[in-house]
C-alpha cells in the first residue's frame, strides 16, 4: 500500500483549500486513499479511512464531495490535518486541506453477451499492466494503480475489471483451481495509440451479495487478476494476497 500511495503522490494534482496564516499552517499533514461516504443534515459526509478509522471533517463547508444517486460514498486521496475536537459516534475530527478523486467502478458479473453485444468488452483490446494493489474491507474497495500506453493525453481510458462467469474466456486457460477470486481486467484506448505510458489509478467496490459470492477474507486468499501485458506482450497475472486475520 505504501508503494502504490507513492505512486499515487507523484502524479495527482490535488485541489487545495485557501488557508490564511494560523496555527493550523504549522500542523501535520497526512495524505491517503479513503472513502468519503454521505452523511445526514447535520453531518453531510464523514471518512472511512482504509483501517475502518472513521472521521468527521471540520471544515465541512468548504467542500461538497460530487455524490450521485448511484454513489454514495466516493473514493479521494485526501490530504488533512487533525484536531483535538471530538465527535461522538466517530474516532476523530479533521481538517482537509487538499484532495483528489479517484476513479470507482463495481465489479460485476459478466457473460458472453457482455462481450458481444455493441460496445461491448470485445472493444476492449488495449495492453496495460498492473503496478501495485490492496483491498480494504472497511468498505469493500479494492485500490489498484496501473501503467496505460497512451499517444493523446486527451483521450479517454477505460479500464473494467470483471468476473468472467462464461465457459469461453479467452483466458480460460490461466485459470487455476485455487482458494482465491479469479477476476479479468479489460482496457478500452479508444483510438489512442502506444507511444508513451502513464501511471494511474482506479478503485474498485466489490459487493459480495451481488457477486453472488462469500465473504472475501472468509473464502479467498486474496485476488487474481488476469491481464494482457504491455511491458511482457504477454498475458499475466498478478496476486493480490489478503491481509491475514
Amino acid at each position: 500500500m505504501k508503494h502504490l500511495l507513492k505512486i499515487a503522490l507523484m502524479m495527482i494534482a490535488a485541489i487545495t483549500f485557501g488557508t490564511s496564516c494560523n496555527e493550523n499552517n504549522t500542523k501535520t499533514t497526512y495524505s491517503t486513499f479513503l472513502t468519503v461516504v454521505e452523511g445526514s443534515w447535520d453531518i453531510p459526509y464523514y471518512l472511512v479511512f482504509d483501517d475502518g478509522v472513521t472521521a468527521t471533517v471540520e471544515n465541512y463547508k468548504d467542500w461538497t464531495p460530487s455524490f450521485t444517486d448511484e454513489w454514495k460514498e466516493l473514493r479521494y486521496i485526501v490530504y488533512y490535518t487533525e484536531t483535538d475536537l471530538v465527535e461522538p459516534g466517530y474516532d476523530k475530527v479533521v481538517n482537509i486541506t487538499a484532495y483528489q478523486p479517484v476513479s470507482v467502478s463495481r465489479l460485476s458479473n459478466v457473460t458472453e453477451e457482455d462481450f458481444t453485444k455493441e460496445n461491448g468488452l470485445k472493444d476492449y483490446t488495449a495492453k496495460m499492466d498492473i503496478i501495485d494493489g490492496y483491498f480494504s474491507p472497511a468498505r469493500n474497495f479494492m485500490t489498484m494503480s496501473v501503467t496505460i500506453p497512451f499517444s493523446d493525453a486527451s483521450t479517454k481510458h477505460t479500464v473494467k475489471l470483471v468476473r468472467n462467469l462464461s465457459e469461453n474466456s479467452i483466458y480460460k486457460d490461466y485459470y487455476v483451481q485455487d482458494d482465491y477470486l479469479w477476476l479479468e481486467a479489460y482496457h478500452d484506448a479508444g483510438d489512442d495509440g502506444a507511444v508513451h505510458q502513464a501511471s494511474t489509478h482506479f478503485c474498485v467496490k466489490i459487493d459480495e451479495k451481488e457477486l453472488g459470492i462469500g465473504k472475501l477474507q472468509t473464502f479467498y486468499k486474496g485476488i487474481k487478476i488476469i491481464y494482457p501485458s504491455y511491458q511482457n506482450d504477454d498475458v499475466k497475472v498478478y496476486t493480490l494476497e489478503f491481509a491475514q486475520q
